[in-house]
């Protein structure tokens, strides 16, 4: 059976690749009808967040790659979270020292700081000399039961050639002789993050491994491992860095990179995860579009690509644009009242669109304008409460009006308004536009330019819903309110 696993740190929120790793791992075992395992590695205690892992465990379920096996879920081969595995990881590093693939180690920071500097100076690489390598086991073990402290190293041979065949980056070879002997156990009891992957993937029976490129250079210490514990080598993929457009590491020096934050933006999981879909991997078409679903069924490890991705992040804005645009007028009303409650630091717009029995109407008005959840709540707010109006010369692309002139239009289209239907829910605008045609003419105006200062006056902004729309939205009551409230303000 395809075993695959992600096996995160939570040593800071999750990073958008992240997501990409788990959603390969995840679409690798479900395209086989296989398991998908959550594996959290803790061991890093000191770099380690307070909401590491429940930030782990809710980035998963926000995407829907839903784990068979894991923290809060069990299975047949916990625990899921490396803390609670300590025993597991001594009694398998002692193994090996009694296999003779390990060994005993006591050497101090001091001195192994001052053989690394010595090496550096000779130009070197650095690498543990091996200086406890040879001590006798019985001789050792004496020492540890006189409370001496150590770690176990792995015994690296000499003269091999290490090599596996990636899915992803091919056949690759080592030799052995630039291999350090890599400690497997520290002083304080917990494992490297060696022996505690290595460990894992063999009890936890994984079959197929993807994760980033940056861990290619540990694989000939964990082939190694894996012939001292007589076990198959599993089947890898390490896929390349993302990169920003710039070249360099997708890093949060440049912009958003955890996946909270995109989310938090009013980027829409279904749309990140679409976007991440091609980030390294590819159809045999040009469709671009895909359910995760649809992902799983048409997924496979040899139509990744090696080359590293680039996160353009304006095409990542047109994908999520996208999704809005798509989604019926119920759907998306849905999604906008989730994203303000959980996101929006406005708490009176919370409660607004909470309540608000009409907000699919008005965001029916700009669906199509808006390519992030994010951008709703300056769209709507003026349907809620009137807005300070810009200072009308200040506008850029507005007729300089003459102060007179504009409270003049004001007063006169005020008038026009009164003159309309009494019957308030039910006022529509068959000849609204010819009376704003004809006001403008009266006024020697571009016929934009007043259609600009009515709309400026009742939403506060010279970008808004059409503005007729709106218009009904408001009520023709609120209308007039907003109208006269200006003509007495100026």
């Amino acid at each position: 059976m395809v075993r695959t696993r992600f096996a995160p740190s939570p040593t800071g929120f999750m990073h958008i690749g992240g997501i990409r790793t788990a959603l390969y791992s995840y679409a690798l075992a479900k395209r086989n009808n296989g398991k998908f395992i959550l594996r959290i590695e803790d061991t890093d205690k000191k770099r380690e967040i307070d909401e590491g892992i429940g930030d782990i465990i809710r980035g998963l379920k926000v995407f829907g790659l839903n784990y068979d096996e894991g923290p809060n879920k069990g299975g047949d081969y916990g625990p899921y979270i490396q803390s609670k595995r300590l025993d597991i990881y001594k009694k398998k590093a002692e193994e090996l020292v009694d296999k003779g693939k390990a060994y005993y180690c006591f050497c101090s920071k001091k001195r192994l700081e001052k053989v690394r500097k010595k090496q550096q100076k000779e130009g070197k690489q650095p690498m543990y000399d091996r200086k406890c390598r040879d001590i006798d086991i019985k001789e050792a073990k004496e020492r540890i039961r006189n409370g001496e402290n150590y770690v176990i190293r792995l015994k690296i041979p000499n003269g091999r050639n290490l090599e596996i065949n990636d899915k992803l980056m091919g056949r690759i070879t080592w030799n052995s002789d630039d291999v350090d002997d890599q400690v497997l156990l520290k002083s304080d009891g917990y494992p490297t993050y060696h022996l505690a992957v290595v460990v894992d993937d063999v009890l936890m029976k994984i079959s197929h491994i993807t994760r980033g490129i940056e861990w290619l250079a540990s694989v000939p210490k964990h082939i190694l491992l894996y012939e001292a514990f007589g076990y198959k080598f599993p089947i890898t993929a390490h896929m390349p860095v993302i990169l920003d457009p710039d070249g360099g590491k997708l890093s949060k020096r440049k912009g958003v990179v955890s996946v909270r934050d995109f989310l938090k933006q009013g980027y829409l999981p279904e749309a990140l995860l679409n976007f991440l879909m091609l980030l390294g991997w590819s159809p045999d078409d040009d469709r671009e579009f895909f359910s995760l679903k649809e992902f799983v069924k048409e997924f496979s490890l040899e139509r990744l690509n090696k080359a590293s991705p680039v996160f353009n992040r304006q095409k990542l804005i047109w994908f999520n644009g996208e999704y809005i645009r798509n989604y019926s007028k119920k759907l998306f009303t849905k999604k906008v009242r989730e994203w303000v409650k959980k996101y929006c630091e406005d708490k009176e717009m919370v409660k607004n669109t909470s309540n608000d029995e009409k907000l699919i109407n008005k965001l029916a008005l700009i669906q199509e304008r808006v390519s992030l959840l994010s951008e709703v709540v300056d769209s709507i707010r003026f349907f809620y409460k009137r807005l300070e109006v810009p200072k009308i010369k200040s506008i850029k692309g507005v007729k300089r009006y003459e102060s007179t002139d504009y409270k003049n239009a004001i007063n006169d289209y005020t008038d026009i308004i009164t003159s309309y239907d009494s019957d308030t829910e039910n006022w529509e605008h068959k000849v609204w536009e010819s009376d704003i045609r004809k006001l403008s003419d009266k006024y020697k105006w571009r016929h934009g330019d007043m259609f600009m200062l009515i709309r400026l006056v009742i939403c506060g902004s010279p970008v808004s819903p059409p503005l007729f729309e709106s218009l009904i939205i408001l009520s023709k009551d609120e209308v007039l309110v907003r109208l006269n409230d200006f003509i007495s303000e100026n």
